[in-house]
């Protein structure tokens, strides 16, 4: 798994990553979404593949790349709280590129890492699977009202950690 990870990023990658991309994804300040990127590949790709390997195999530093803005929309119509806006994050597709290459070469070796019982951030599991999970372990405890065995539950309050459930 290391070798895989460790070993240099290639121009392929690059190309995957942009061309995998949702072209009308938020832009970011430099207001160009990935569409741009995707339909003049001819005259941009060449500098967009060798800044993003120079960040990814020798170490670039992202400063110039990570500016982003962040847009607040309303959850409803008078919003009084924080909570009650969505917030997007508007960043370039220059750093896009760079975090999801590294996000996908970080997928391929999940399987390997990740329990089948964790199902939050793994693609196809959903976090739903987990109120199953929790019903079960709640009704057997419900039947199970005697006896020397001791059991406990958790309440833990997902919406801080998910802003939405799939």
């Amino acid at each position: 798994m290391n070798s895989k990870l460790m070993r240099t990023f290639t121009r392929q990658e690059v190309e995957e990553t942009i061309f995998n991309m949702s072209p009308l994804s938020s832009p970011g300040p430099d207001g160009f979404p990935p569409a741009f990127y995707q339909n003049h590949w001819s005259q941009v790709g060449n500098e967009v593949c060798e800044a993003s390997l120079y960040i990814l195999n020798s170490g670039g530093k992202v400063d110039a790349i990570n500016a982003t803005h962040i847009a607040l929309i309303p959850k409803k119509n008078s919003p009084s709280t924080a909570s009650d806006f969505h917030p997007i994050s508007l960043y370039n597709v220059m750093y896009k590129i760079v975090s999801m290459a590294i996000a996908n070469r970080l997928k391929s070796i999940f399987l390997g890492i990740i329990y089948v019982t964790q199902s939050a951030i793994v693609p196809r599991r959903l976090i739903s699977d987990n109120i199953i999970v929790a019903f079960e372990t709640l009704h057997t405890m419900k039947s199970k009202l005697s006896g020397n065995e001791g059991y406990m539950a958790l309440k833990l309050d997902m919406s801080k950690a998910y802003d939405r459930i799939k």
